[in-house]
């Protein structure tokens, strides 16, 4: 090598330790924050529901992998489907990096879908991170009139709906709206495990949003056995699982049709996402963000999620998360105001 190569080669090496140690200074500064503080992750859901008990798992992992250690407890802040929450995050929660807290996954359609209730703006929270990428699907009870997605376009099925804003709700909405089925929807059952119950029961005959690593991992015989059948699959591209099943989004007949669909369908990537107020420090919120990195990738974690049932599949950083809520806020009014009708005349019946 010529002394002048190795020269051009020694500045490089140079500047890229000058970047290191710059950023590892970042770091090492936020670092004596934490310790002795106390790291509160506020949940916007029921205690003892899926999110709580994601948010006391995380609990118990991440501040391994924050320095100084911080203490961390759980609280529970249910109210409007996450809104609440949000709102307490966006408006009065500290934003020194000591509050987080975890959301429902379509939480980035509220100000879009109802801007009238949303106190807050989600591309402006710090966000940190998803835990997992869980997607939903249509399913029927083995007695239902139907074996397949288009038969209910021709036969009218019962589903069950958990709340006006889930997802079982809002995708069979829409796909009577758009597609033509003829589902009969009975929303108010609360969790998707009440609406199972209900099958069982014959009040209802199936959803069409049920989290399917739930399924697999609560009812697996009724998949092996043929007690449900998987109709629809709502992901953005198809599950290695279900081969055969069709996609939602291929139901669309323009790119304005899918563009609204992606629009519902999106959240589904980062299910179980945890956020920060707006404005925490840029080296505090990359603690934070790499600690949760660490805790959702820890085999203690996984362990335990596994044996808890919990889903922990393809987790998204926080980087990633805010690109994707970014990319969900800027969705053409026109199709976000075509979106809000189907859902206000459903409403209205």
């Amino acid at each position: 090598m010529s002394i002048g190569g190795f020269g051009l080669s020694f500045k490089i090496f140079a500047f890229g330790v000058a970047i290191f140690a710059c950023l590892g200074g970042e770091s090492q500064a936020a670092a004596p924050f934490f310790a002795g503080k106390t790291l509160t992750i506020v949940v916007g859901g029921e205690a003892g529901a899926s999110y709580d008990l994601y948010a006391r798992l995380l609990a118990q992992f991440m501040p391994n992998y924050i320095p100084g250690h911080p203490t961390t407890v759980v609280e529970d802040m249910p109210g409007a489907n996450g809104g609440v929450s949000a709102a307490y995050m966006f408006n009065k929660a500290p934003a020194d990096g000591t509050m987080i807290a975890e959301c429902v996954s379509n939480l980035p359609t509220i100000p879009l879908l109802h801007p009238e209730i949303a106190k807050f703006d989600a591309t402006k929270f710090s966000w940190i991170g998803s835990v997992t990428k869980d997607i939903y699907v249509g399913f029927v009870w083995h007695t239902a009139p139907i074996e397949t997605y288009q038969q209910a376009k021709q036969t009218p099925v019962i589903m069950g709906g958990v709340l006006a804003g889930a997802a079982s709700v809002q995708l069979a909405v829409v796909s009577n709206a758009m597609f033509g089925t003829k589902f009969k929807i009975v929303p108010g059952y609360g969790t998707e495990s009440k609406i199972e119950l209900a099958m069982e029961r014959g009040e209802v005959q199936g959803s069409f949003g049920g989290v399917y690593s739930t399924i697999k991992n609560d009812h697996a015989d009724w998949l092996k056995d043929g007690t449900i059948r998987i109709i629809m699959q709502h992901g953005l591209e198809r599950l290695a699982d279900l081969p055969d099943v069709p996609l939602f989004i291929d139901e669309a007949k323009t790119p304005d049709d899918r563009r609204m669909l992606q629009f519902l369908l999106s959240p589904q990537e980062f299910n179980k996402p945890f956020y920060a107020p707006p404005g925490v420090p840029a080296d505090r919120l990359d603690i934070l963000r790499r600690a949760f990195d660490g805790a959702v990738r820890d085999p203690g974690f996984l362990a335990a999620a596994k044996e808890a049932n919990l889903s922990v599949n393809e987790p998204m950083q926080g980087e990633q998360l805010a690109t994707a809520v970014a990319a969900i806020a800027a969705t053409p009014q026109p199709l976000v105001d075509r979106l809000k009708s189907i859902f206000a005349n459903f409403t209205q019946q």
